[in-house]
């Protein structure tokens, strides 16, 4: 019988789901922090919060890359964290899993979950943190909250892999603009009921944009004002793949790689600026490669190794000309490397995150904390986590010092910037919480096991290295599975028992309580009546920064 489980789990552990990312950190770092601070809260506790909801995608347990697997249920860890909707099937319901979630109830599981914009489930994790009166986990049910309007439409089990990254663009086209600010007003009242569970010694009543200081206002009126400042609205909708410094960057990124290949000539690079401002990088290439001398690109090595026909005089003139053909070969270099814009003729996108996704990404980044200097005078930048994968997340549940960020060198460096991460104990506590979240009874059984617990939670996250065969997984994942239940100390078949009634039955159906937050008395009811506990702690935020 053990033996059975042991192969059944290790078979499930095999399945995979599609990649997918989320709003990037210029929005779940950057934007928070600023939200946090336009709403009244202090530099110290707003540098937590957004950390906090930056971290869902730093953390090994909770990024939605490494996937949690789940028999019937599918990829519940992306449901709760990254997609959030609801997976239960009404009786009209056309497209429903061939079996059951629960014998005694008959309840079935629609085939796909969609995500939808400010769904219940989309803050589960952010109302159970003002339950506990847990800020981390707060702040951490902000990012499924801001990810629900990324990704909505999208489904949970596959992501937003045809589309790759442009969900996560705010500023891709003019609805993603206003998506992004229907989204602020959910969070900016998600911040309301932060600030009203801090101490008053957590309000920052410097900052004032409207008739009263904005510590004073509530969510509605908050938004109202944020979302029209003209300053944030430049700043989000910047069309920053128009941008001509990562056009330029783009270009020679590619015509770098294109020479190397043998598709282009040395001394390109001085028409690499014969682009007009405004253009994306494709209409820019095609502007390039009108202005080369023709045999600059080798073009039959580039037609060649594209499956085209060799060259004619017949077939170029088909293609609408030498200069046509030229504008459209070098413009196929750029694909898979360079994001396209999507419109009805481009409804698939695949992208590097290469050098160019980096660029764009530093360009965002920029742009938002220039706001944040602009609005609060206060430069903060977020240190990224330098732990990954299993075994990162192994060596941050056991506290190794390495684990632990160095921001001393940065912080000598540059006095003014206030570098922000989590510290080693943050990351463990971050790291308990999401796994306690998603398997709250295999959590509190193995709680004594640690060791053990850590090992589960590695093994139910992914099953082993994605260059592996299924053959090479499947015997990591039988061996690593009785290694881990081997000593008497863990019953496997209760451990089983638990993890498969978190994955099946756990989670469910949202709270309740997940809405109050954005009805004042509703909030306030909670509050008074001590459901919503007061936050703050991380040693009461260092101690307010040492009283600063």
């Amino acid at each position: 019988m053990k033996n059975y489980l042991l192969k059944s789990l290790a078979a499930l552990l095999l399945m995979t789901s599609l990649p997918a990312q989320a709003y990037d950190a210029d929005t779940h770092f950057y934007g928070t922090y600023a939200m946090a601070r336009f709403a009244g809260i202090r530099h110290e506790i707003a540098a937590k919060i957004a950390t906090g909801t930056q971290w869902m995608d730093e953390s090994y347990i909770s990024d939605p890359l490494s996937m949690i697997v789940l028999p019937d249920v599918g990829v519940k860890k992306r449901r709760l964290l990254h997609f959030p909707g609801s997976r239960i099937a009404n009786k009209l319901t056309v497209s429903t899993l061939p079996t059951i979630l629960d014998p005694s109830s008959k309840v079935q599981l629609r085939t796909f979950t969609e995500t939808e914009a400010n769904h219940e489930f989309a803050t589960e994790m952010f109302t159970e943190g003002l339950m506990q009166g847990n800020l981390m986990m707060a702040a951490a049910g902000l990012h499924t909250l801001e990810d629900s309007f990324a990704h909505s439409g999208t489904i949970a089990e596959l992501g937003h892999a045809h589309f790759w990254h442009h969900p996560d663009r705010p500023y891709v086209d003019d609805a993603s603009v206003e998506k992004y600010f229907v989204m602020s007003r959910q969070v900016l009242k998600a911040m309301v009921a932060i600030r009203s569970l801090l101490p008053a010694n957590g309000y920052d009543t410097s900052v004032k944009f409207g008739d009263k200081p904005n510590y004073q206002m509530n969510g509605d009126e908050l938004a109202d004002i944020y979302t029209q400042l003209p300053d944030v609205r430049r700043t989000i909708s910047r069309k920053v793949l128009n941008d001509p410094n990562f056009v330029k960057f783009a270009l020679e990124d590619v015509f770098k790689r294109a020479k190397t290949a043998g598709y282009v000539k040395p001394g390109y690079e001085g028409y690499l600026r014969n682009f007009t401002e405004g253009q994306d990088t494709y209409q820019a290439a095609g502007s390039v490669a009108k202005s080369m001398p023709r045999d600059m690109i080798n073009l039959t090595a580039v037609m060649r190794d594209n499956g085209r026909p060799a060259l004619s005089a017949e077939y170029v003139l088909s293609m609408g000309g030498l200069g046509a053909l030229l504008s459209k070969v070098v413009n196929e270099l750029l694909s898979g490397i360079v994001p396209r814009p999507m419109d009805i003729y481009h409804r698939f996108e695949k992208e590097e995150d290469g050098p160019v996704w980096v660029e764009e990404n530093k360009i965002r980044i920029a742009g938002m904390r220039s706001l944040i200097k602009r609005m609060f005078d206060t430069d903060v930048y977020f240190v990224p986590n330098h732990m990954k994968g299993a075994q990162g997340y192994l060596k941050e549940m056991a506290r190794e010092p390495f684990a632990q960020i160095d921001m001393t060198a940065a912080k000598a460096k540059s006095p003014n910037i206030k570098f922000v991460s989590y510290n080693l104990e943050e990351k463990y506590q971050f790291n308990r919480m999401i796994f306690n979240f998603l398997f709250p009874k295999l959590s509190t059984s193995m709680a004594a096991n640690e060791n053990q617990l850590n090992a589960m939670a590695v093994l139910v996250v992914d099953a082993a290295a994605n260059d592996q065969t299924l053959i090479q997984k499947a015997n990591n994942a039988w061996t690593s599975l009785k290694n881990i239940f081997a000593g008497p100390q863990i019953n496997f078949v209760q451990a089983f028992r638990l993890a498969r009634e978190d994955i099946t039955q756990s989670r469910l159906i949202p709270n309740e309580k997940n809405k109050f937050y954005a009805v004042p008395s509703l909030l306030q009811r909670q509050i008074s009546a001590k459901v919503f506990k007061p936050l703050m702690s991380n040693q009461e935020i260092e101690q307010l920064a040492a009283q600063k």
